[in-house]
């Protein structure tokens, strides 16, 4: 390897939390207005539908939270 090379460090990578919290929340009530959208399901159906979208809902509200709470150092 060159000498001018620079081994690639990734201490300073951050991963866009925020951005997935936003988006799981935008996912989930996408999930929601569809189930809303099309009622002619079975309850079994429904439920199936509206488990994923409460995990995201839990999921994305979490890291928002964490975010505002502790600023960018979350």
């Amino acid at each position: 390897m060159p000498e001018s090379v620079q081994p690639v460090r990734f201490e300073a990578v951050r991963f866009p939390f925020t951005f997935m919290g936003l988006l799981s929340l935008a996912l989930s009530a996408w999930i929601v207005g569809y189930v809303l959208l099309h009622p002619s399901r079975d309850g079994l159906t429904v439920g199936l539908e509206m488990l994923p979208a409460l995990t995201l809902f839990v999921f994305g509200g979490w890291l928002l939270y964490r975010r505002a709470v502790h600023g960018r150092a979350a």
